[in-house]
């Protein structure tokens, strides 16, 4: 009834499970309504990542970060049985005694590079992903106060976007093919028939949805891992650390992330084993911590997982 209440212009009725716009079943009504849902007013999203980056990175060059654009990384150089920095193309070796990767859909590319990837039980992939973006209805805009709303039903999630837009991607149901791509500098970046198929499904549930003649979307790539949960890990190359496997789920975790792993380095450099002795990471507002195992290389693939970008 809340839900009701705070968005009149959905169609509550069930539709599942989730199928394409070509399936001669699609849009037949399962039969009655969804059973209700849960409101995180804690949660959110970030609606632009770029700027959110950009802002990340002015914070780390106030602590003496150092930043190199625009180069690529050919090696990892080992010297004594420890990592010993990178070479770039050019010739040039950035010396260092920890190297992290945290390279995004790159990441296995530079685990082989590194001669780690036989010590892992997970494994990471670059995963094709595309959201629509079309104008909200209202009632959904961020001006009305629409959230993210992620539908099981019908397979997919929206949220609003600034100049009332609507953001709709998929929650990956068994109907949409997984689009994984072998070498993640070859990406076409053109919308496809997943536009058509996640936009349907969303009108089945947003009737006043307006859908344009010419489609229009972001393609990127996730680094999704064999769970979709990240990998924060040490690896089996002293020195070289892992911060991988993150798809798309854990942007807004970035700064976390980053507390963990740096947690995490100074466990393993001050002589403890992170396999047999692995760093709890303690919060910082409320009481408890996170035992960091769960995130390990190691790891048996979590049957708990959602294996969808909401993690």
């Amino acid at each position: 009834d809340r839900v009701a209440e705070r968005f009149p212009g959905l169609d509550l009725r069930r539709f599942g499970p989730p199928r394409r716009h070509d399936d001669p079943d699609f849009g037949t009504p399962a039969g009655g309504e969804i059973a209700g849902g849960y409101f995180f007013p804690d949660g959110g999203f970030v609606t632009d990542p770029q700027l959110a980056a950009h802002n990340l990175q002015i914070a780390a060059e106030a602590k003496g970060a150092r930043f190199r654009f625009n180069v690529r990384v050919a090696d990892i150089p080992v010297e004594g049985g420890r990592v010993a920095g990178v070479t770039l193309e050019s010739g040039e070796t950035l010396r260092a005694p920890v190297v992290v990767n945290a390279a995004g859909p790159h990441s296995t590319i530079v685990n082989r590079m590194a001669g780690v990837l036989d010590g892992m039980a997970i494994q990471t992939r670059p995963l094709r992903q595309e959201i629509s973006t079309l104008r909200a209805p209202a009632g959904l805009t961020l001006a009305d106060g629409g959230l993210m709303i992620a539908d099981t039903d019908i397979g997919n999630y929206m949220r609003p976007e600034v100049g009332d837009a609507l953001l709709i991607g998929s929650h990956e149901p068994d109907c949409d093919p997984l689009v994984w791509i072998d070498d993640p500098d070859s990406l076409d970046r053109s919308p496809s028939d997943q536009w058509t198929a996640q936009v349907y499904r969303q009108a089945l549930r947003v009737p006043d949805l307006a859908i344009p003649n010419q489609a229009s979307s972001v393609v990127d790539l996730y680094d999704v891992s064999d769970d979709w949960i990240p990998i924060y890990d040490k690896s089996d190359l002293p020195g070289f650390y892992l911060a991988v496997g993150t798809s798309g789920n854990q942007f807004k975790n970035g700064p976390v992330a980053g507390q963990l792993m740096a947690g995490l380095i100074e466990h393993c450099e001050a002589g403890h084993d992170q396999d047999e002795e692995p760093y709890r990471f303690p919060f910082r507002y409320t009481e408890g911590g996170i035992d960091t195992s769960a995130f390990s290389r190691r790891r048996t693939a979590s049957t708990e997982s959602s294996m969808t970008v909401m993690g």
